[in-house]
């Protein structure tokens, strides 16, 4: 199996900082994102930008969103610096489309502490990296990208770059050039299977009106962009207003994909079984107004995760599974969700100090949920039971200071996990971690820890 990240997905932010927004999904036999912080900056995957609670039902409560200081005079910032020898890497977007091929976006920086928006590759699973072409403006300030692979050859960069304007563009060389791709819109989500890559373009985060959103394919090795059937009208509705997480995402598996778009009034699934000639409305079982991520085990086997993210206190969240591509859904797992959901039985209880911002799917038991003001979960019984996973400490400290840890599988045993602290390779499905300098180790002072 090979695996790719969703935007679900990573984001260089600010003036040199870094912070991991995408997380990697499993999608059998092919690539494809199966997750994602979607614009949580998601990536892998900053902090979450203040947020408009939605409407709750009484006695809801949520996560908190931090909000944003009060504007003060700063004194002028000093000049990009451009850096001399690049020292070290702090990954932002991880991409492993097999066990050895791998790509890494980030804060690529030298001693002097100056940095630029860098692009790393390896083909030894992280053993070793080469520095290669830069896809977008070096200078890292206000640039919200996010990296995807399909092979040691092939990747694509999608967002927001230094002044704004939407960043596309693909290799198919290792990284020596990156060429632009014009798609006719702003690519908000990409994946990768069967031989094609997809990109959806549409409502980029922070936008507050409806954006009419198409699914264009083009072939994994370069090509045209050709534009698949319409969506339906249910996924071109507006975003959510909760920015910690919006935009559409899609998730693909084989010559299945399902889009999904967590608008705040009328949450909409939509499926696709035929190379996305047509497409078909699915149940949504998540409460109005809760933020969403979805990941594929098979083309039948889904889950989902739900969480009403922005409140004063822990967020209500529940876990979903479908095993027949999303017609009918499963209640797993829950917490303090008793305002929306009435008791049941054989349903565990998601014991989880954050709130779920994606997941990867390694088998239909095992899953990954990464969190926002948590440390990542792991369930091995299609989850029903979520177990905090084992993490190297340096990234422990990650996410107790509120900052996020990701995670990228090729396979159900090859994986990495990475956050501002770097980035640590598995090769037992997690239960044993091996620090993975990119280029070189991060500094304590380096401007992603």
């Amino acid at each position: 199996m090979t695996g790719s990240p969703r935007k679900d997905r990573a984001a260089v932010t600010g003036p040199r900082a870094l912070v991991a927004v995408v997380v990697v999904a499993l999608a059998g036999g092919a690539i494809g994102i199966g997750l994602g912080l979607r614009g949580h900056t998601s990536p892998i995957v900053g902090a979450a930008k203040t947020a408009a609670a939605a409407s709750e039902p009484a006695g809801s409560t949520s996560i908190p969103v931090p909000t944003k200081p009060p504007v003060v005079a700063v004194p002028t910032p000093t000049p990009w610096q451009a850096p001399s020898a690049i020292a070290y890497v702090g990954p932002g977007s991880v991409s492993f489309p097999t066990a050895s091929d791998g790509w890494v976006l980030g804060d690529a920086c030298d001693a002097q502490q100056d940095c630029e928006t860098g692009v790393a590759r390896t083909t030894d699973g992280g053993a070793s990296w080469a520095m290669v072409a830069s896809p977008a403006a070096p200078d890292p300030t206000n640039s919200e990208l996010y990296l995807a692979a399909a092979s040691s050859e092939d990747a694509w960069v999608w967002g927001t770059g230094t002044d704004g304007d939407a960043v596309f563009g693909a290799t198919h060389d290792g990284g020596e050039s990156w060429q632009p791709a014009d798609v006719g819109g702003e690519v908000v989500d990409l994946a990768i299977a069967g031989g094609t890559a997809w990109a959806v373009t549409g409502c980029a985060e922070g936008a507050t009106t409806a954006c009419p959103e198409a699914v264009l394919s083009s072939p994994v090795g370069g090509g045209p962009w050709t534009d698949l059937a319409p969506l339906p009208a249910s996924v071109q509705g507006e975003p959510i207003s909760n920015s910690a997480l919006g935009g559409p995402e899609l998730v693909r598996w084989g010559s299945s994909a399902w889009q999904l778009n967590d608008n705040e009034s009328e949450p909409t699934l939509v499926r696709t079984e035929d190379q996305a000639q047509s497409w078909v409305s699915m149940t949504v079982p998540c409460t109005v107004g809760a933020t969403m991520s979805l990941a594929a085990s098979s083309t039948e086997d889904l889950m989902l995760s739900c969480a009403d993210i922005g409140g004063p206190s822990s967020a209500p969240q529940e876990v979903w599974t479908s095993d027949d591509g999303g017609a009918q859904w499963l209640l797993r797992s829950r917490a303090d969700y008793s305002g929306f959901s009435p008791p049941a039985t054989n349903v565990g209880s998601l014991d989880n100090g954050g709130g779920p911002i994606g997941l990867a799917v390694l088998s239909g038991s095992r899953a990954w949920m990464i969190n926002y003001l948590g440390p990542p979960l792991i369930t091995d019984d299609g989850g029903v039971t979520w177990t905090q996973a084992s993490l190297p400490e340096e990234l422990t400290t990650v996410w107790q200071g509120g900052g996020e840890v990701d995670v990228a599988f090729a396979d159900s045993t090859h994986g990495w996990v990475f956050g501002s602290a770097g980035l640590w390779a598995t090769t037992d499905g997690g239960a044993d971690w091996q620090y993975q300098p990119i280029i070189g180790p991060v500094p304590a002072w380096s401007p992603s820890t």
